[in-house]
């Protein structure tokens, strides 16, 4: 389902399949869902930065494989989806391209 928001949307890929989507609004931004992402990095202090991209890719592949299989995804997943993806564009793992990534929709 497509959540449109009164500033349009925020669509999140992964492996070139839609898998979140989030409304804009005047009161969520999109900055506020690309810091999310930093806010799991600075999070995680303690945790080695090796160990965590490979929770982060663990955690998206798990999605993607739900999205492809039709099983539930819950409204907790999605927020964890959003911040495990978003870091691991912060860190560079993955690329904002045509098939991983964000795509925002204003209106």
């Amino acid at each position: 389902m497509i959540y449109k928001g009164s500033k349009g949307n925020i669509s999140l890929f992964y492996n070139g399949k839609l898998i979140s989507n989030y409304p804009l609004t005047k009161k969520k931004k999109v900055k506020d869902y690309l810091y999310q992402g930093d806010y799991v990095i600075k999070n995680s202090k303690g945790i080695p930065i090796l160990v965590q991209i490979d929770a982060y890719k663990k955690f998206c592949d798990l999605m993607y494989y739900r999205k492809n299989n039709n099983l539930p995804i819950y409204r907790s997943d999605h927020k964890l989806f959003l911040g495990s993806l978003m870091a691991l564009l912060r860190l560079k793992i993955i690329d904002n391209d045509d098939n991983n990534g964000y795509f925002i929709m204003t209106i």
